[in-house]
């Protein structure tokens, strides 16, 4: 690594290494390391992407600044500084993927991925992850370049920054008014987006984590750091320890104490950064945080942390991938010390060679354009390839084509993709012109539709479904942070009313079913005042006997169904890879006792009135649950029954049979 790359602004203007920023890019990557890993303990390391934003716009801005103070600036130069860093190693990690997800990725799936090779060579990644869903959604996992994001916000910062620093610096030197007004507009600018970003928070959570608005204020907060004066001081001072210490201890807490619910990265994304500029301030050799930073081992993993962090992603996404089981502890430990070992090779065969001084590989500028421009084109191209081709369904495996096994895990609507809707009265979503039995719920209502058609006594049937909307009367069950989506919760009471008037309505209805998990919903439950308030399952007991007596008013019967058991691991995706891999059994299947089940403390409460039937009492005999039967798969994801599981269901178990005992 040059002395360019590693070199920190100190006291304005000089330039000299620093050892312990590097030590703070340690600090930075083993969180996200660990919290891609599923550690339970760093469940915010996420916020070492914000603390490599601070160290990155405070770095670049003191490297600028210098250049500009010594008439040596060129935007050109800046670029080819920038592809020499970024662009080799990353070429390489995308390149590696490749063959990987071929083999592993299912069609959707490596359709996503050339998506996200085409994005990631144009820097726009960021944009189709957060098209794409949540970055602590269950499926990013399974996402080999989800973390180039950064990446992409990084850069695209870098596009407009230089040119404004620029143009601020120029005016403060004809002002002679020595860093005032940068400092300033600069000020104004983190501002203006740490208020967007907290705007976001609350009304765009997944615009706020990706888009570069939102962020530009961390690295604009670092920018500022290296442009201000520096600190007076004595050496001796007793306080000259404290900044760094205290900022390594808002990394720490930070990356401890938040998590996937934290309102993210809003102003609570001020600790990590906070952290991180006290450390760059104020953690210089002579304290006791710097020296901590310096030590050998520290700064050894903060000098390949951009290659660990590239490496560590691709490593998790595709062992789970691969796996019909996810990986354990054990074995994510191991893929933790495989990125690290992966990134130090990377940095010594692949970024050294391109970044050493006096004789770098590609040492034209012209030459090292010429490689990013074809790199691009080349990886964007394979990534076009498998977009248009749409994952290549018709990839071989010994349990048919790729295509066709996906095709199995298809989403279970019920009656038809039109149910799933704030409501419908399309007669798709009916089996009957005056149905006797409606089917109320969210998507654990959808997936039992077809059981209740599939059996030798099948029921008259209207489906009234909403994903995510439990039937409540009056009430809406969310998430918190950023899961909370008021205007999702007052979609769903709408629909809870909606379907309730149909209800009175229809006097041929003479039996409701009712089917959600209930507490998958957690913390916050919104009124239809629009007030909030915290749930406990007392409280969704007495909103859901609310609704049974509205129900039972109109003169029709109630049964609610269960949701089927799951071991918090995606079982779909389990059985899919037995099928691809032609593995025979049911390794997939899980013991009844560590099993997540409907909740007992709501199970208790509603005992005796109203009839419950519990799917985990047909789907574990013997203390074993099934996830396939013969060569039916009865799951489709974690949670939820699969089309042909939901028609094996009805068959084996006459559930609509069932329904019409329970009635009575």
């Amino acid at each position: 690594m040059t002395k360019v790359a590693e070199a920190a602004p100190h006291a304005g203007a000089g330039f000299h290494y620093r050892p312990e920023i590097d030590g703070l890019r340690a600090i930075a990557v083993l969180p996200v390391l660990l919290f891609h890993a599923g550690s339970t303990v760093f469940r915010g390391g996420f916020v070492g992407v914000d603390v490599f934003f601070a160290i990155s716009g405070y770095l670049i801005a003191g490297l600028l600044l210098a250049e500009l103070e010594r008439g040596t600036f060129s935007i050109a130069t800046f670029y080819e500084r920038r592809a020499r860093r970024i662009l080799p190693a990353l070429f390489v990690v995308m390149a590696a993927c490749i063959p990987f997800a071929w083999a592993w990725l299912w069609p959707t799936q490596l359709d996503e991925f050339g998506k996200s090779l085409v994005t990631v060579a144009a820097f726009v990644s960021n944009v189709e992850f957060y098209r794409e869903g949540g970055y602590f959604a269950n499926d990013v996992a399974l996402k080999p370049l989800l973390h180039t994001w950064s990446l992409a916000v990084e850069e695209q910062f870098y596009i407009v920054f230089p040119v404004v620093l620029w143009a601020l610096w120029s005016w403060d030197r004809h002002r002679g008014s020595d860093r005032r007004w940068m400092l300033l507009a600069l000020s104004a600018l983190a501002l203006a987006s740490l208020g967007l970003a907290q705007w976001y928070v609350v009304h765009a959570p997944n615009a706020g984590f990706y888009l570069a608005p939102g962020r530009a204020w961390e690295l604009l907060a670092g920018a500022i750091a290296a442009l201000m004066p520096a600190p007076t001081r004595t050496s001796r001072s007793r306080w000259r320890h404290l900044p760094g210490l205290a900022g390594l201890s808002l990394i720490g807490a930070s990356a401890i104490a938040f998590s996937d619910e934290s309102p993210f990265p809003g102003l609570m994304a001020l600790v990590p950064v906070g952290g991180a500029l006290l450390v760059l301030r104020g953690g210089t050799a002579d304290t006791l945080g710097g020296q901590l930073l310096s030590l050998r081992w520290v700064r050894g993993i903060g000098l390949i942390s951009y290659s660990v962090y590239l490496w560590h992603q691709p490593l998790f996404a595709l062992a789970r991938a691969q796996s019909s089981a996810p990986p354990g502890a054990a074995e994510m430990l191991a893929l933790c010390v495989l990125a690290v070992v992966a990134g130090a090779l990377s940095w010594r065969f692949v970024e050294r060679p391109f970044r050493m001084a006096g004789q770098p590989l590609l040492r034209r500028r012209r030459s090292v354009f010429l490689a990013a421009m074809a790199g691009m084109t080349l990886l964007g191209g394979t990534g076009m390839a498998l977009h248009i081709a749409q994952g290549f369904p018709q990839r071989a495996t010994p349990g048919g084509t790729m295509g066709s096994i996906e095709d199995r895990l298809a989403l279970n609507f019920g009656l038809d993709a039109s149910c799933d809707t704030p409501f419908t009265l399309s007669p798709l979503c009916a089996t009957a012109r005056r149905p006797d039995t409606l089917l109320w719920g969210d998507s654990f209502a959808m997936h039992i539709a077809v059981s209740l058609r599939a059996g030798p006594h099948p029921l008259a049937l209207r489906q009234h479904t909403l994903s995510d909307c439990a039937p409540l009367q009056d009430i809406a069950l969310t998430g918190r942070g950023r899961d909370y989506d008021p205007a999702d919760a007052a979609q769903c009471i709408a629909f809870n009313r909606h379907v309730l008037a149909w209800l009175r309505s229809h006097q041929d209805v003479r039996t409701v079913v009712l089917a959600s998990p209930f507490s998958m919903y957690r913390d916050i439950a919104l009124g239809p005042d629009g007030s909030t308030q915290a749930t406990t399952p007392e409280a969704v007991a007495r909103a859901l006997l609310r609704l049974v007596a509205a129900i039972r008013a109109t003169g029709a019967h109630v049964v609610v169904i269960a949701p089927p058991p799951n071991n918090g691991t995606n079982i779909g995706q389990c059985l899919a890879a037995t099928l691809r891999d032609g593995i025979a059994g049911s390794p997939c299947d899980f013991p009844r006792s560590s099993a997540r089940r409907y909740p007992e403390t709501l199970l208790r409460l509603l005992n005796g009135q109203v009839p419950v039937i519990r799917l985990d009492n047909m789907l574990c005999p013997g203390g074993i649950c099934r996830t396939r039967v013969g060569d039916t798969i009865v799951y489709r994801d974690d949670r939820h029954i699969s089309i042909e599981g939901s028609r094996w269901l009805g068959h084996r178990f006459d559930l609509a049979d069932r329904v019409r005992a329970a009635a009575r």
